[in-house]
């Protein structure tokens, strides 16, 4: 059975011209209850008879929660993506009669950023590098302009605070795509109004500044009209509207753009109507409030925020009380329910199999299946390489990308971190990476001549559920070394820090082969819990020699992963 995840609602209304030139009066509403129930029949005296459809679909090429799924992935695909149609005809569908139909789109901003759903309100984080960006940027955009034609963004985004810099870098990267000469020649338009800075105090009638900053562009992209089965005139282009969540401030700004497309279709019609002001239009604010609350369920599980603007085009305390409870049930499914839900999703959707259950019931969250993590990795190790590899003549034998404590010199100390493993015929680096940013932050080089053993085993580091105890799932290596003069580690930061290994000489003595491959590495340390004391690495290890020594663990990524076959990258 299709499902279609969205808002499907309809109104229908008559309008009777006064015999004056004040506007006409929209004499009644069909469907007084809330879920819009239709009377299509013909009132007596009334003069023309309309039924208004909103239809918001809803794109799966991202799915998920707010905070699980924000900005973009590598085919230029963004979350929470949906397009609005909103339809203008006779309740009778007569083909005779002129159908009207105007679209508009939403979608998270399309770069790459993560917001913690642990913060009450959170700093969006931008990741990936300014190229890694503009490439997925610029797909996402020729997705639009093959679908709409030209695009007119409208960014809601706060222009001061934790949003600025995110804005910031939506406008640069606009500037950018305008400056090598858009996509097919067509160049977006970027308008960034401060939503927040300009209706403070609640007054978001303001919002009337920009649909006259923009409304020429919306003339001219036009809207789609058909009758007698012809279609007489086409959209042209579509206007992008977007906040951090693409919920409630984008509900408003969509509602104002709704009202003013339907004004100038009933003018079109010979009737006159003003919904902003007349008291008898409440069914629209209505109908756009409810597609609003539908959408935002979908996506943060809660109705929209500034509802009760969008349904009475008031706004007063009650209604900022109101927005305040919806934020706490917010907040407390950002960090109790979605990753769970999030799971569900990718599933039903057959973006990964029944392994991402037991990927969250070993770590209690929920991977993204759209980003990439193969390419991801392999740029990681290919950066490191160029970077941290100063020798020329050090051939590379291997590349990986492990898990790693994040404090050094231990091996059960959390967090873990994700780092990369570099093998030379001369060395092994151990880099720290930026996954945000995509730069090495530190590494640390161990000439081959300083290792003295290398343990290899199970690397058990939780006992909560069967899979973390997993022996055949959870691998790693501890590498053994005293530090030697030809060993380096490095902090990149804005001077770069260098410390050389100052130990005394090297030694190339082995541990026992055997017993280091028969004993798991979580067993070796007789008080892995507390970080600031050295793990001894055999019972036999106490001389002051040994205690010199030095280590670096890792613990291999799960071998298979939840992604489904068919969503490979």
């Amino acid at each position: 059975m299709p499902i279609m995840q969205g808002f499907v609602g309809q109104r229908a209304f008559n309008i009777k011209p006064t015999p004056s030139k004040d506007p006409a009066t929209v004499m009644s509403e069909a469907g007084e209850d809330a879920k819009g129930t239709i009377d299509l029949q013909q009132r007596p005296g009334a003069d023309s008879s309309f039924l208004l459809t909103l239809i918001s679909r809803r794109s799966v090429m991202r799915p998920g929660l707010r905070y699980l799924r924000r900005g973009v992935d590598q085919e230029g695909h963004t979350a929470n993506s949906v397009e609005t149609e909103q339809i203008l005809s006779r309740a009778s569908w007569d083909a005779s009669h002129k159908i009207y139909s105007f679209t508009q789109y939403r979608g998270s901003i399309p770069l790459f950023f993560s917001q913690s759903p642990y913060a009450f309100k959170p700093i969006p984080v931008l990741q990936q590098s300014f190229s890694t960006n503009h490439k997925a940027f610029k797909r996402h955009f020729s997705n639009l302009v093959s679908r709409y034609g030209d695009i007119q963004i409208a960014s809601l985004v706060d222009k001061h605070g934790g949003e600025a810099e995110i804005g910031q870098q939506y406008e640069q990267h606009t500037k950018q795509l305008v400056a090598e000469g858009g996509i097919g020649g067509v160049k977006p338009g970027f308008e960034w109004f401060d939503f927040h800075a300009v209706c403070r105090g609640m007054r978001f009638e303001n919002v009337s500044i920009l649909m006259e900053t923009i409304g020429n562009t919306l003339d001219e992209y036009g809207i789609t009209v058909e009758a007698d089965g012809q279609v007489q005139s086409r959209q042209k282009g579509v206007l992008r509207t977007n906040c951090m969540d693409c919920l409630d401030r984008t509900n408003v700004v969509q509602s104002a753009c709704g009202s003013r497309a339907l004004e100038k279709q009933l003018k079109e019609e010979g009737v006159e109507v003003d919904l902003q002001t007349d008291t008898t239009t409440q069914w629209f604010n209505t109908l756009w409030a409810d597609n609003g609350d539908a959408i935002s369920k979908q996506y943060s599980s809660t109705a929209a925020l500034k509802g009760d603007y969008t349904r009475t085009r008031k706004r007063d305390y009650r209604g900022a009380l109101n927005d305040f409870g919806l934020t706490l049930s917010r907040y407390y499914n950002n960090i109790v329910n979605d990753y769970f839900s999030q799971a569900a999703i990718d599933y039903l959707l057959g973006n990964v199999t029944e392994q991402v259950f037991e990927e969250f019931e070993a770590n209690m969250m929920s991977n993204d299946p759209a980003i990439s993590m193969g390419t991801v990795r392999a740029n990681a190790v290919d950066t490191s390489t160029k970077i941290v590899v100063a020798d020329q003549s050090e051939d590379l034998i291997g590349g990986w990308t492990l898990l790693s404590p994040q404090e050094p010199n231990t091996v059960r100390t959390f967090p873990f971190e994700e780092v990369v493993l570099l093998l030379t015929d001369a060395a092994l680096y151990a880099v720290r990476f930026d996954w945000n940013s995509e730069k090495v932050s530190s590494f640390e080089r161990v000439d081959l001549r300083s290792v003295t053993g290398i343990i290899h085993g199970a690397y058990i580091t939780s006992t909560l559920t069967p899979s973390q105890t997993d022996e055949t799932k959870n691998v790693g290596l501890v590498i053994k070394y005293r530090p030697g003069k030809e060993d380096v580690a490095r902090v990149n930061t804005r001077s770069l820090s260098t410390a050389v290994g100052q130990g005394p000489d090297i030694d190339n003595s082995e541990s026992d082969p055997d017993s280091a491959r028969t004993t798991a590495i979580a067993n070796l340390f007789s008080d892995p819990s507390d970080p600031g004391v050295l793990p001894r690495l055999a019972a036999k290890s106490s001389s002051r020699k040994d205690r010199d020594l030095k280590l670096l663990a890792f613990k291999a990524l799960p071998a298979q992963s939840s992604l489904a076959p068919n969503k490979g990258h």
